[in-house]
Formats: structure tokens, C-alpha cells, sequence
């Protein structure tokens, strides 16, 4: 069920993709200086919880690299992200060991690797009085290793992000803007022994963070 949902996202992103290509397709091709000579893209993401007065309950930093594939781009993502355990997942005792009362206020670890495809466009401008922004749109099938601290439990599983930027471009070479990025996973630890299930010893991974980017071209 939790896979399908994956997939649904993924394929909701490429369609809403596909129909702003084909709304912006004459400003792209009329506009030479929206797709320079550039053919990768290195970022940096530091993001927080959304919510300003808690902004510091989840932080994560993420590294991405993008290559040019025609209108679109491969899509590469590193996370490292830490975060309270009730920010990010709900508590399975079966699976963390622990109540709800000893996981309050306790912060965990989750490392993620994903991959995928993305596409920028500009869109924005036909909303916003400006010429030199852009956005990005991307969604990545992801591994991802979760580390319950209190406990002292690993786990591990499949996911998935999906990133939308706002970017303002200062030149063919760099950019910066905001970002919102939604992790989804469902890990799980090892088998303590035999007759335990996967539900058992599941934690399903959900949360959002809104980050502040710099991205460079080369």
C-alpha cells in the first residue's frame, strides 16, 4: 500500500510537469538565456520545520547534484537529517521497544540516498512580475538508514522525496532561493527473531521542511 502511494506521487509529479512544459513550451524555446551551455548542478539545502516557531524540531542539510538530460535532469540527493521522533514518524512500540512517554522530546538521525529525475521551468513568471526566476520540481526514489537514539535501534528501507523549488537566478552560473522538500519512508530493523513480522518491526518516516538553497552550474 505504502509502495503504491510512492509510485501515485511520482507519477502525479511527472504529469503536472509534463503540462507546464507544454503551457511555457514557446517561452522556453523563445528565451536563450534560460538554458545556457550548463550541464550540472550542485546544491546546498539547509531546511527546518516549516513552522517558525519550531523550525529547529526537524534540520536537515542536503547535497544534490544534477545532470542535463535534454529537457529534463538526473536528479541526486544526499540527506542527512535530524529531527524530534514524534515530528517524523509515529512510535511503534513493537518496533522501537520503547513507550511514547520515553520517546517525548528525544531527537533521532535519518541518512537518505535518493535518485531520480527533475525539470525546471518558468512558470512562475507568468504569476510573478519578474524575468530571472525559475522553478524546480523533482522526486526521487530514496534508501534511507534511521537511527533511534534512545533505544539505540537501526533501521532501514525505501522511500521517496519530492522537492519544489523557487529559485532567482543572479547568473548562468548560480542561483538561490527556497525549497520545500517531503521525505517518505517505511524502515525497519532486523529480526529479533524469526516469528516477527514486518509490520512489527516497521516505522513509517513522513515530514516536510522548508530550506534555504544555493545552487551552482557548471
Amino acid at each position: 500500500m505504502i509502495m503504491k502511494k510512492y509510485f501515485r506521487i511520482l507519477f502525479f509529479l511527472l504529469l503536472a510537469s509534463s503540462e507546464v512544459h507544454a503551457v511555457e513550451q514557446f517561452v522556453l524555446k523563445s528565451e536563450s538565456t534560460f538554458n545556457p551551455t550548463y550541464q550540472n548542478r550542485f546544491s546546498f539545502l539547509l531546511g527546518v520545520n516549516p513552522s517558525i516557531q519550531k523550525a529547529r524540531d526537524i534540520t536537515n542539510f542536503t547535497f544534490s547534484y544534477g545532470k542535463k538530460l535534454e529537457d529534463y535532469w538526473l536528479d541526486t540527493n544526499f540527506l542527512l537529517t535530524n529531527g524530534l521522533f514524534n515530528k517524523i514518524t509515529t512510535n511503534n512500540p513493537t518496533a522501537t521497544g520503547l513507550t511514547n512517554d520515553q520517546l517525548v522530546d528525544t531527537k533521532s538521525s535519518m541518512t537518505t540516498i535518493g535518485v531520480g529525475i527533475g525539470r525546471e521551468s518558468r512558470y512562475a513568471q507568468t504569476l510573478l512580475p519578474f524575468n530571472d526566476i525559475y522553478e524546480l520540481m523533482a522526486a526521487d526514489l530514496t534508501y534511507n538508514i534511521y537511527k533511534e537514539n534512545t533505544s539505540g535501534k537501526s533501521f532501514t528501507g525505501p522511500g521517496m522525496i519530492a522537492k519544489f523549488s523557487l529559485y532567482k537566478r543572479f547568473s548562468d552560473y548560480f542561483s538561490a532561493g527556497t525549497q520545500f522538500t517531503y521525505n517518505l519512508a517505511v524502515v525497519k530493523r532486523s529480526q529479533d527473531n524469526d516469528t516477527e513480522t514486518s509490520s512489527i518491526r516497521s516505522l513509517t518516516m513522513s515530514y516536510l521542511t522548508l530550506g534555504f538553497d544555493l545552487s551552482f552550474y557548471l
